[in-house]
């Protein structure tokens, strides 16, 4: 019998090759799939990561131009530039005397041209001044052009405007440019000022960020050395923007620096976060100077090791200090163991006389917890007490010395109507006196009492003074009566009748016997009555001494 045999299909090797070839084709590009999907995602984050870049880049440059041209908008007065109308005008020695303060803005705000427009109608600017230092291509009355841009109309307006930084072509002739308003002293917008910045980092940054876009179509196979160049290129950016971050936060602290000794924190926040509000040079505003010193502190200073005293000082100054800026108030200048300081600048404060005076009381108020650490600490064994003079009036204040050497401080015959008062509270037994230009403007809100018209040395107008007892919401229903009784006895103190107003000042000496004002005219009223003052007498004490 045959046997019968099956036929089977066994594979060659040539079959299992080509199954092997296959199965790694298919492996290589599934991982070559993979290797894409993983390459385009850190692409498009690095591309995200550009866009916010770009951002940044273009807001810094905003901020910095605003900035900028909102001070050119300050620098010269609406008055100053109506002088110049036509290209004769630029003969005038005002003219070039502005041009060298466009120069001196353009290195110190690193603006590469600044200048003044007004409008000349029908659509048409003239050129007022620049600071070109080139006379080829320097602008004056004598150039016109279009007004085209929105940000130029947005100026004449009364906003500030800066032109689209997205926009930038070669054609803009590498210049970013903002406009800001100048007002005249009505309020309207005499012309406009202008600031021009190249943009060869704006546009260098957008260049690349749109060639990064295009080699990201380039063969997945490459797309790894692409991701690397562009992290490679956005670090390099990254490292751009932060070197003008650290500038501008260098600038930043060296003014924060600047004023924080002497201007409270939220003052200081606010000069930073716009700087035009600081004008250098002085001005005149009306405004509250506060004068302390401390009661017979040479002889303290005497007792004292130089160690001693220094910590005694630190201490009382600091302590005294805080109550001044946690007013808003300004910090002048220490002498010794005195305090100068004033309210109204350089922010201004409707409010300046109310703030010096609660400034003031609250300084008083501190003395009994200022005292008990001195004593503690044996820092001094006589207590620190404060006498304390305030004016208000119109005074000139700002940056004044020299270009190396400068102190923001105050000038006037107001200060030193302060310092005198402050001086005068030893006649008066008294801790805080106050003129009554100061006292006018507190509303009402102090408990106060009136002294006397005085004539103090160096100023030969009389004033009328006043002593600050307390804020009137929360002084004592004992001290409200004595002063009550005290004004009594004043208005009979100024009717002549002398033996009336002793008897009423005694009472008032009932209440409190050691008030200083009652004890002063206790002993006028025994001394007129023995020895009258002259018929045509005017009321008013005259003092000779500080």
């Amino acid at each position: 019998m045959k046997k019968q045999t099956r036929d089977v299909n066994i594979p060659s090797n040539i079959d299992f090759k080509d199954l092997a070839k296959l199965v790694a084709a298919r492996m290589v590009f599934g991982l070559f799939l993979i290797s894409a999907v993983i390459i385009f995602v850190v692409s498009e984050l690095v591309n995200i990561q550009m866009l916010n870049y770009e951002n940044t880049v273009k807001e810094m440059t905003e901020n910095h131009l605003k900035a900028a041209v909102q001070t050119l908008a300050k620098l010269v007065s609406a008055e100053e530039l109506d002088l110049f109308h036509t290209e004769e005008d630029t003969e005038k020695p005002e003219y070039q005397e502005i041009r060298e303060r466009l120069k001196i803005f353009g290195n110190e705000y690193d603006v590469l041209f600044a200048y003044y427009w007004r409008d000349y109608g029908d659509g048409i600017m003239q050129y007022i001044i620049d600071n070109d230092p080139d006379p080829e291509t320097q602008v004056g009355p004598g150039d016109f052009e279009d007004i085209e841009e929105e940000a130029a109309f947005s100026a004449l307006a009364g906003m500030v405007g800066v032109t689209e930084l997205g926009d930038y072509t070669l054609e803009w002739e590498d210049l970013l440019t903002a406009y800001a308003p100048v007002f005249d002293k009505d309020g309207n917008v005499y012309c406009v000022a202008g600031v021009d910045i190249e943009d060869e980092f704006i546009f260098t940054q957008r260049q690349d960020a749109r060639r990064m876009k295009l080699l990201q179509l380039i063969a997945i196979p490459l797309a790894i050395v692409l991701a690397v160049l562009n992290m490679v290129l956005y670090r390099r950016k990254t490292k751009q923007i932060e070197a003008a971050h650290v500038k501008l936060q260098y600038f930043n602290n060296n003014l924060r620096r600047a004023f924080s000794t002497y201007l409270s924190d939220d003052v200081v926040e606010e000069i930073v976060s716009d700087p035009t509000r600081l004008k250098l040079g002085g001005i005149k505003r009306h405004m509250t100077v506060l004068f302390t010193d401390v009661k017979d502190f040479s002889r303290i200073a005497e007792a004292l090791a130089p160690e001693q005293l220094v910590d005694l000082l630190n201490y009382y100054l600091s302590t005294m200090s805080d109550v001044i800026l946690e007013q808003k108030g300004t910090i002048d200048k220490y002498q010794g163991d005195a305090i100068v300081s004033f309210f109204g600048a350089p922010l201004e404060l409707s409010d300046h006389a109310l703030r010096a005076c609660v400034s003031a009381i609250i300084m008083k108020r501190l003395e009994t917890e200022v005292n008990n650490y001195v004593a503690e600490h044996k820092l001094s064994s006589t207590p620190l007490l404060t006498r304390i003079g305030i004016n208000s009036g119109d005074m000139v204040v700002g940056n004044m010395g020299t270009q190396k050497k400068m102190n923001y401080t105050i000038i006037a015959n107001a200060v030193n109507l302060a310092a005198r008062l402050e001086g005068l509270n030893k006649q008066y037994g008294t801790w805080i006196l106050a003129s009554e230009a100061t006292v006018s403007e507190t509303a009402g809100r102090l408990l106060t009492r009136q002294l006397d018209r005085v004539r103090v040395v160096g100023i030969n107008e009389p004033v009328r003074i006043y002593e600050i007892l307390e804020i009137k919401s929360e002084a004592s229903p004992e001290m409200i009566e004595m002063v009550d009784r005290y004004h009594k006895a004043l208005d009979i103190f100024r009717t002549h009748e002398w033996a009336k107003a002793e008897a009423a000042f005694s009472h008032v000496l009932k209440i409190a016997p050691n008030d200083g004002p009652s004890l002063l005219f206790l002993n006028r009223c025994r001394r007129f009555k023995e020895t009258p003052p002259l018929p045509n007498w005017d009321g008013v004490f005259n003092f000779k001494e500080k």
